[in-house]
């Protein structure tokens, strides 16, 4: 299995630090619409799609945990990033499930090779 390894520093932030988490949580946060039309495009796909060839769907609820934004040792910029996050990943997993279920149910050919991921 493929893992991610990153080392996140603990550092006081000083106002250098704060701005800069200000213009990341706005960059963040500019990719939001592409997110939100890429999950009503998916959510659409879902419902014609699915119901036609009687799929079981796959529910984003399930899929999008939004939680973290109520620590409280994180600050407004970061609670911004929490929640983003939460969201945006939970579209992308729900996305691959949405995409294997049609495979599942709809290909023909199945892949000779099985790769993790």
């Amino acid at each position: 299995m493929l893992y991610d390894t990153f080392v996140v520093a603990k550092r006081p932030l000083k106002i250098r630090g704060l701005f800069l988490q200000m213009i990341a949580t706005i960059t963040i946060w500019a990719t939001l619409p592409a997110v939100i039309c890429i999950h009503c495009v998916i959510w659409l796909y879902q419902e014609i799609y699915f119901s036609i060839y009687e799929i079981p769907k796959a529910h984003f609820r399930d899929f999008c945990i939004i939680d973290r934004h109520k620590l409280r040792k994180l600050n407004f910029f970061q609670k911004c990033g929490c929640v983003y996050c939460g969201y945006a990943n939970g579209v992308a997993a729900w996305i691959k499930v949405v995409g294997n279920r049609t495979e599942v149910y709809s290909c023909a050919i199945k892949h000779s090779v099985h790769k993790e991921g």
